[in-house]
């Protein structure tokens, strides 16, 4: 009963904000998003529809746990709907745990969001707090349709086919990261009621990879903090040893050791085989997810939850034992692709950062072989770069080279005033 609540939940809280589109588009509510509370409200001290979003997600937390992951997200509901297909299909892919579950989405929240708009914000001081429920519009930061359906086949089911069920919200999602924190302070969690046969359901059937089984045994409640108060393992315990309890935080008996990974986590026999354990990789996997990321990251219109995804997925399918006996056979040749992809990409976006960090210092020579390096060996033509290239070469009175790049800047972009404006003064300069 509980568990059709939740689907209709997912279901039902999409549908009226569909419905809301249809009838008043951005006119009342634009965009609520988590990211709204770092980039409007941290940024410029705006207060928006996504904002308030934050914040009662933040309240709920304190509260109920992690009920908005668990009972609301849209990427929450997309994995689960993947994972009943790939179950429909035959295909049951273990949970892969690793100390990545921590450390990424943290690193994603601080690096991505936290960081940058703190910095601006410090570095320009808000004005005043102010109240705007329809800023910005509600498409602001989703992306193109390509790049936006992209992001949900590969977070939404290869990410569960390749990680486990929720892989993106153990793995990448940096909300869950910044609701860790409420919820260790949760006053409703899953608690020990006794009776526990140990039938290792519990555990088993833990979307998001937690031994319950084992918390419950040893510590009488659920600690983790990727805990999304779903309830799929109170509902399925055969011996109704769990229920989904409230007690006085400040009674709660707290030890720091609650909240790590123990090493007989996971040992129990009949959930052994539904797990696997890649801690002992954990020192190659995170250098390697973050550099895969940051080499694909922001090229062809890639967002950050795209190509951390890729990422993750590529690290730990390549240097991990592979699961699926289908993938084994050309596991070599995928892995020796993969890495040229993405030293290829880290080579155009490392030029593409020193080029432009140089143009901007006006250190036009060192600044040109770098730019001339990314858009040789770049796909996607940019038009931007071409033009700048231009500007560039005219500056060092190659008149040529300038007209080549002005050209092939205004072919790329035949409306943008630019590339006509930098031909004008190349010919003003012969």
């Amino acid at each position: 009963m509980i568990q059709k609540l939740r689907i209709t939940s997912l279901v039902g809280i999409h549908l009226l904000i569909l419905a809301h589109i249809y009838y008043f588009g951005d006119e009342i509510i634009g965009s609520i998003d988590f990211q709204e509370f770092f980039h409007t409200f941290i940024k410029y001290g705006i207060i928006n529809a996504g904002v308030l979003l934050v914040f009662l997600a933040f309240v709920t937390t304190l509260i109920f746990g992690r009920f908005f992951c668990g009972w609301a997200c849209h990427f929450g509901a997309i994995q689960e709907l993947a994972w009943w297909l790939l179950t429909k299909m035959g295909i049951k892919p273990k949970t892969v745990n690793s100390s990545l579950v921590t450390i990424l989405p943290l690193f994603i929240l601080l690096n991505f969001y936290i960081a940058p708009n703190l910095a601006n914000a410090l570095n320009s001081p808000w004005e005043g707090i102010t109240l705007n429920l329809g800023m910005p519009e509600i498409w602001a930061f989703l992306p193109g349709f390509v790049i936006g359906t992209l992001t949900f086949v590969v977070d939404g089911f290869l990410i569960v086919y390749f990680l486990g069920r929720k892989g993106f919200c153990r793995y990448l999602c940096p909300w869950g990261a910044f609701l860790k924190l409420p919820n260790s302070l949760a006053m409703f969690k899953v608690r020990n009621t006794g009776g526990c046969i140990e039938s290792g359901n519990c555990t088993s059937n833990c979307p998001v990879g937690i031994d319950v089984s084992y918390e419950i045994n040893n510590y009488n409640k659920v600690t983790n903090t990727n805990c999304t108060s779903c309830m799929i393992c109170t509902e399925g315990c055969p011996s109704s040893a769990l229920s989904y309890k409230w007690e006085n935080p400040l009674k709660e008996n707290f030890h720091f050791k609650h909240y790590g990974l123990n090493r007989e986590m996971f040992t129990l026999p009949v959930i052994a085989d539904k797990f696997q354990s890649v801690h002992t990789r954990d020192f190659l996997l995170l250098p390697l997810v973050l550099a895969f990321g940051f080499a694909i990251d922001g090229l062809y219109g890639m967002g950050h939850f795209l190509s951390f995804g890729i990422a993750a997925i590529s690290a730990i399918f390549s240097f991990t034992p592979t699961k699926y006996t289908k993938l084994s056979k050309g596991k070599n040749l995928i892995i020796g692709l993969l890495l040229m992809i993405f030293v290829w990409h880290g080579v155009v976006k490392f030029s593409i950062w020193r080029g432009l960090d140089q143009f901007e210092n006006h250190q036009y020579s060192s600044a040109i072989p770098h730019l001339e390096r990314a858009v040789t060996m770049y796909p996607k033509p940019i038009g931007r770069f071409h033009l700048i290239l231009g500007q560039m070469y005219l500056e060092t009175g190659e008149i040529e080279k300038a007209r080549e790049h002005a050209l092939k800047s205004q072919k790329i972009n035949p409306e943008h005033d630019g590339p006509r404006e930098l031909l004008e003064r190349i010919g003003v300069n012969e």
